[in-house]
């Protein structure tokens, strides 16, 4: 039987992080979206730090409004909506993220408004048939979106370890007696 138990905790487990997968890459696509509207339709990038307020728009519309909702409900299932238990969430997730928003911002600090990672790198694929080259095509990718990049999957796995073991922890979450208590105040 143990065995069994086991093999259901890692299923959960598997799912939650798929679901954590999901919404993590549903904020990115937000994020991204955001950043790449005002780094390309606004003269945002024409300031010093312009690469970094950027990223901090894109963060707070997609972290704080978009993210801890879907991570609370969807993928940690934390019901409840008591206003000591939704508040201690919130604070503690703004908190987190506002920590790794800071990795963040000191990464596009570093590397994009001190080093000026902010240039276009163009990758060129050319098709070579018998030794002889016949055509080709080419990519440019600006250094910003390699430097986000980079800052994502380490905020990703910051991220991750904050909720799981400190924002949603298990303890956190509701009996079916309280959800139904809580359904029933509402």
């Amino acid at each position: 039987m143990s065995k069994l138990s086991n093999l259901m905790k890692n299923k959960k487990e598997i799912t939650e992080f798929i679901r954590y997968l999901i919404i993590g890459f549903s904020t990115t696509f937000i994020d991204w979206g955001i950043s790449a509207v005002l780094k390309e339709l606004t003269p945002l990038d024409q300031y010093d730090i312009g690469n970094s307020i950027i990223t901090t728009i894109a963060w707070a519309v997609s972290t704080v409004c978009f993210a801890f909702w879907m991570y609370k409900f969807f993928v940690f299932r934390s019901r409840s909506m008591r206003a000591g238990v939704l508040c201690k969430e919130f604070v503690s997730f703004v908190g987190a993220r506002l920590f790794t928003w800071g990795l963040t911002a000191l990464i596009f600090f570093v590397f994009c408004d001190m080093l000026n990672f902010d240039h276009i790198i163009r990758f060129d694929f050319t098709r070579v048939v018998d030794g002889a080259s016949g055509g080709g095509f080419g990519i440019d990718v600006r250094e910003f979106y390699i430097v986000k990049f980079g800052a994502l999957v380490i905020t990703t796995i910051v991220n991750y370890i904050f909720s799981k073991l400190i924002i949603f922890k298990k303890g956190q979450k509701m009996t079916l007696e309280e959800i139904e208590k809580d359904e029933g105040e509402a």
